[in-house]
């Protein structure tokens, strides 16, 4: 019980030290973001990321929680906001042990942003969610310098885009249980 107590004490002594410069540093994007970033500060986390007991992360903002393990694949790193792409909220990177690899990428809606015309474009009409808005977009590549095919879905939670992908070697198409995982993550 002690031990508890303890954690509280501190937890709410850093709180106090920390809140004021979280308050400045960024405008409160939902009730819970000065918790988060409180809580991201003390665990080490990334900005708007928060750790959880068993190992998994969620972002706030969005919602999106990446758990430690997916099926085969297992939490390799988490990252923050991108200072290269500002629209970049966060990402989590797996890894199965196998030569593959999934992300979970967040990310805010920028008109026209990306190097492909017709992606900026899928993303607007993901992101209007008229009745002719798709309930998400799927997408199959091949890498043209590791030759490593790539199958990504992109969904919408909470007015943000959320990517997940996975990557492998072999010419084959992916699995697609790794980046199906968007459509299972609830909105708010």
């Amino acid at each position: 019980m002690r031990p508890v107590l303890f954690a509280c004490a501190v937890a709410s002594v850093l709180a106090f030290a920390v809140f004021p410069s979280v308050a400045q540093d960024q405008p409160a994007a939902s009730p819970l973001s000065p918790v988060t970033n409180v809580l991201s500060k003390i665990t080490n986390s990334p900005d708007g990321w928060t750790k959880n007991l068993d190992g998994s992360y969620r972002q706030a903002a969005s919602g999106v929680l990446c758990p430690f393990q997916f099926k085969r694949f297992e939490l390799e790193n988490v990252s923050g906001p991108s200072t290269e792409n500002p629209n970049i909220i966060g990402a989590c990177r797996y890894h199965d042990g196998n030569g593959r690899s999934g992300s979970i990428r967040i990310r805010k809606y920028v008109e026209g942003w990306g190097s492909d015309q017709s992606l900026a474009e899928n993303d607007k009409r993901l992101m209007d969610g008229g009745p002719d808005a798709p309930p998400m977009l799927m997408r199959a590549s091949v890498d043209k310098r590791t030759a490593a095919s790539r199958l990504t879905v992109t969904t919408v939670r909470n007015g943000y885009l959320i990517d997940c992908s996975v990557a492998q070697i072999e010419r084959s198409t992916p699995r697609g249980d790794f980046p199906l995982y968007c459509t299972t993550i609830p909105p708010k």
